[in-house]
């Protein structure tokens, strides 16, 4: 598989996260009876491909990476009979916010295949499931398929053959205690049993060092991260699978995106506190994380994919300007002033929320790509 592959399936989630948002406007809308003037699918031009039915347009555009949808009515200069700004209220509450409710959506459905098609995950074995190539139980010579039953340190500078067969059946140790004594020996030897075919087999190997960040609970009630240094050799473990059937997707689906909405909304109250130090990743980190979860296999990649739909849900009901969130705060302020706002001005908000949004995206990308290459070299 090249490495390509993945990057184009994350390209292709970013695009349907974000098609999937313009299609809950664009659907809210219509139900409202808002003239849409066009549904694209993609950015810039020439337009590729584009026909109309009934007032809309629906075009395909040359840059993949999502799509946008344009409802009368919603610039300044816009004075149409039934467009957006002449609609009740709650009927504009709604166009505004079935954009993040069609992610949160998309992340039910993403649950619920994962909980159909693989069943839900209730543990984890000792067996191998994937080896990351170039990581010390690739080259030590550790195979998917492998067991591992039994770890043990090894004394630096003790002379230890690369792999050796083992005459008796060793103790097994349970999944935390090997993790515990691997992650324990960043850049020291050990000393690992796995069962293969039926046979015993001891490799010697050294797990590579990488700093980890872990949150710690302090006594004023305040969390810091913390960094440690752990010990990994590139393996994934099996899953221990519960089969489950269409309706138990779906109730799993939907309580999952609960669950995991609420654990989001709580981590950024306890941010804005300052009762949790800020951790900001851009689209490079993601990337990264996408791509290693597609290695993983299919049910970590539609694991990911439903965690950011819903972190893109959450994040564009924030009041923040040039977010959905904060045209709903700007609407409910109608509301409570009986009037309307000046709609130049609450262009001009947005307008400078875009611009220092983009400028939040071009300093975490740096940095993304700074931590990248010290990473790497």
């Amino acid at each position: 598989m090249t490495s390509a592959i993945p990057i184009l399936f994350t390209i292709a989630l970013f695009a349907a996260i974000i098609v999937f948002h313009e299609f809950g406007h664009f659907v809210a809308a219509k139900l409202a009876g808002i003239p849409v003037y066009e549904f694209a699918l993609g950015f810039g031009r020439p337009v590729l491909l584009s026909f109309r039915f009934r007032e809309t347009r629906y075009s395909l555009r040359p840059f993949p990476i999502g799509g946008y949808v344009r409802i009368a009515g919603m610039e300044p200069e816009e004075d149409v009979p039934n467009g957006f700004d002449k609609k009740p209220i709650p009927s504009r509450l709604a166009v505004i916010g079935a954009g993040a409710g069609m992610n949160f959506v998309l992340a039910i459905i993403l649950f619920w295949v994962m909980g159909l098609v693989f069943g839900r995950v209730v543990g984890h074995t000792t067996e191998v499931r994937r080896v990351a190539p170039g990581d010390p139980a690739a080259v030590a010579g550790i195979r998917p398929g492998d067991v591992l039953v039994f770890a043990r340190p090894v004394p630096v500078g003790k002379p230890v053959p690369a792999v050796q067969p083992v005459s008796s059946r060793p103790r097994e140790m349970s999944l935390e205690a090997l993790r515990g004594v691997i992650s324990g020996r960043p850049d020291m030897p050990i000393s690992l049993v796995v069962k293969r075919s039926g046979k015993y087999l001891a490799f010697h190997l050294v797990p590579r060092a990488e700093e980890q960040q872990d949150l710690k609970e302090l006594p004023s009630g305040k969390s810091r991260l913390i960094t440690r240094t752990v010990g990994l050799i590139g393996v994934v473990f099996a899953d221990v699978t519960k089969p489950q059937s269409f309706l138990e997707s779906v109730g799993a689906g939907f309580v999952d995106v609960y669950v995991t909405t609420r654990t989001l909304i709580v981590v950024l109250v306890k941010t804005v506190i300052g009762q949790l130090p800020a951790a900001v990743g851009g689209p490079v980190q993601i990337g990264q994380i996408m791509t290693q979860a597609f290695e993983i296999g299919w049910r970590q990649f539609l694991f990911w994919s439903a965690l950011i739909s819903i972190n893109i849900g959450v994040l564009n009901l924030l009041p923040v300007p040039a977010l959905d969130g904060s045209r709903l705060v700007f609407i409910m302020v109608e509301g409570v002033r009986r009037r309307p706002i000046d709609r130049r001005k609450e262009a001009i908000v947005h307008l400078i929320g875009f611009a220092l949004l983009v400028l939040l995206l071009v300093v975490v990308t740096f940095k993304d790509i700074m931590d990248l290459v010290a990473k790497h070299f």
